[in-house]
């Protein structure tokens, strides 16, 4: 397989089962990245692929997401770090906003990878909501959801955990 239209035959034959084979495994928001880069690699791998080619490509999208896997876990680990050393302080001090810090960072790595990006894009880089969607190639109004989606459930990972209320304010079993 050496030329385009052998390329565009097999990304029509076997897409649909690749997408699937992704799906089942992450869920819609990221499988068409996977896909591409399962049909990149066949590209770049035009050589190896054989003359059935579905196993191999279920395979080679096996490994994709495995390696996405990994990447999100040292990312993931990252942060976690960062949020160690940012609750340290500066100088060991214990100050308020050290603290704040350590709990945002490890609130953006308990977040999915995508809304870790938006965020970081509109946030950390300074772009503004045209410019985030066009790095991710998406049209302004779905970046701007996206942005609200992903606040929403970093709020939702900064909420302290409920405590339970104390016997004194319980309502008391003595039926009186």
């Amino acid at each position: 397989m050496h030329d385009e239209a052998q390329l565009e035959r097999l990304h029509r034959e076997h897409a649909g089962a690749v997408r699937a084979f992704v799906r089942r495994r992450i869920g819609d928001d990221e499988a068409d990245e996977v896909v591409a880069d399962v049909f990149v690699v066949a590209w770049r791998r035009s050589g190896d692929v054989p003359r059935e080619p579905r196993t191999w490509l279920l395979g080679v999208a096996r490994k994709v997401l495995a390696n996405r896997h990994r990447s999100a876990k040292r990312q993931r680990a990252l942060y976690e770090r960062l949020a160690h050393e940012a609750e340290r302080g500066p100088a060991h001090t214990g100050e308020p906003v050290a603290n704040e810090a350590g709990a945002l960072l490890r609130g953006l790595a308990a977040l999915r990878a995508g809304d870790r990006e938006v965020l970081l894009l509109v946030t950390w880089d300074g772009l503004s909501h045209a410019e985030a969607a066009a790095v991710l190639g998406v049209r302004p109004a779905t970046l701007t959801m996206r942005v609200h989606r992903a606040r929403t459930r970093l709020e939702r990972v900064l909420e302290p955990p409920p405590t339970p209320a104390s016997p004194a304010l319980q309502p008391s079993n003595s039926g009186a």
